[in-house]
């Protein structure tokens, strides 16, 4: 069967195919009863606008590009991926994944080698890459919109998105004080990660503001571990259960230990276990972003739940709008879920 076309559809309302273009487009120009016949005629006919030729009429690709890790290991990432394309299809876009190297000093090379040719509509840049600057120079020197989520440099150059990093931090140091906590860990991401540092400093910054002293808190920089498990791709649980080892083997091990994201949590979880240490008997541990993992995991894993899905729909959303980009930042709240990873444990004080 050939596919149903704009003209068919005008043929079954009657109309011109320049009326249908209109209410496919979205355009305003168009009278409700009108859009609501040609609605209910789209959806009979099972009509799906020829992305290809809207393109060469419009000068549009109906592309949205995203970046992400090699990797591929992270929870946010992958959760990110999937909402992005459910948001694209709903504004009948497609989404072009890219890939970058994590450590790579600049990722401009890769646009320019590929997805400069396809002329994207636009391009949702998550950290680190939201903060190279001369793929923003690049991006801009071409006219390509684009929207940075969790910038840590120039955030009012462009439209960004960013979770209450600093709440969610504060919300689990306020937890664990509750809990009779004072004997502390915390696991950081990478230092190019702009959200490591804030739920760094906030999570040091509620205990002291609690009560507590910063010589009662062990920082474990997540570069550091990496460095000493040797080359090769780690994941958060491979992480995770390094940083048990690291924080759990001797006799003044933390009460509670707060990890940079849910596989790290989790990992921590199961390196806890083979060292014997029971969670949350002996030991709480919380995590962030409320992912698949902290669900599954045994005990379920206390964390912040940021609003990834939405975080994509609004990227989204902005880059597909007729309108001018504003470069404001939009601010997304945070909540702590309590679960079984975290309670009253056999060491609370130093």
């Amino acid at each position: 069967m050939r596919p149903v076309t704009l003209d068919d559809v005008a043929a079954r309302v009657g109309v011109s195919g320049k009326t249908v273009s209109r209410v496919v487009n979205g355009d305003a120009h168009v009278s409700p009863e009108t859009r609501e016949r040609v609605e209910e005629a789209v959806r009979q006919l099972g009509y799906r606008p020829n992305l290809a030729a809207r393109s060469l009429a419009t000068s549009r690709s109906s592309l949205i590009a995203l970046f992400t890790p090699t990797s591929g290991l992270s929870h946010f990432f992958s959760e990110l991926t999937h909402s992005a394309i459910r948001a694209c299809r709903k504004h009948d876009h497609n989404l072009v994944v890219e890939e970058f190297d994590m450590h790579a000093p600049t990722v401009v090379d890769t646009y320019r080698r590929g997805l400069r040719a396809l002329r994207c509509d636009g391009m949702i840049l998550p950290s680190p890459v939201c903060d190279d600057l001369p793929l923003l120079d690049a991006l801009d020197a071409d006219g390509v919109r684009y929207v940075r989520i969790s910038p840590a440099k120039e955030i009012e150059r462009a439209p960004a998105i960013i979770s209450d990093h600093a709440s969610g931090a504060r919300a689990v140091a306020q937890h664990f004080w509750s809990l009779g906590h004072r004997r502390l860990g915390i696991v950081t991401g990478l230092p190019h990660q702009a959200s490591s540092p804030i739920r760094r400093d906030s999570f040091v910054a509620g205990i002291v503001e609690s009560g507590g002293n910063l010589s009662d808190i062990t920082i474990l920089e997540m570069q550091n571990l990496r460095r000493e498990m040797g080359p090769g791709l780690h994941s958060g649980m491979d992480l995770g259960r390094a940083a048990a080892a690291k924080l759990l083997g001797g006799p003044d091990r933390p009460a509670a230990i707060f990890s940079y994201n849910d596989e790290l949590a989790a990992g921590l979880i199961s390196g806890a276990r083979d060292l014997g240490v029971a969670v949350p008997g002996q030991l709480s541990v919380a995590g962030f972003d409320d992912s698949e993992a902290a669900r599954l995991c045994w005990p379920a894993i206390t964390t912040v739940r940021q609003p990834i899905a939405d975080i994509a729909a609004k990227a989204v959303a902005i880059l597909v709008s007729p309108d001018v980009l504003e470069n404001s930042t939009i601010l997304c709240p945070v909540e702590l879920i309590v679960r079984g990873s975290t309670g009253r444990t056999e060491i609370t004080t130093g």
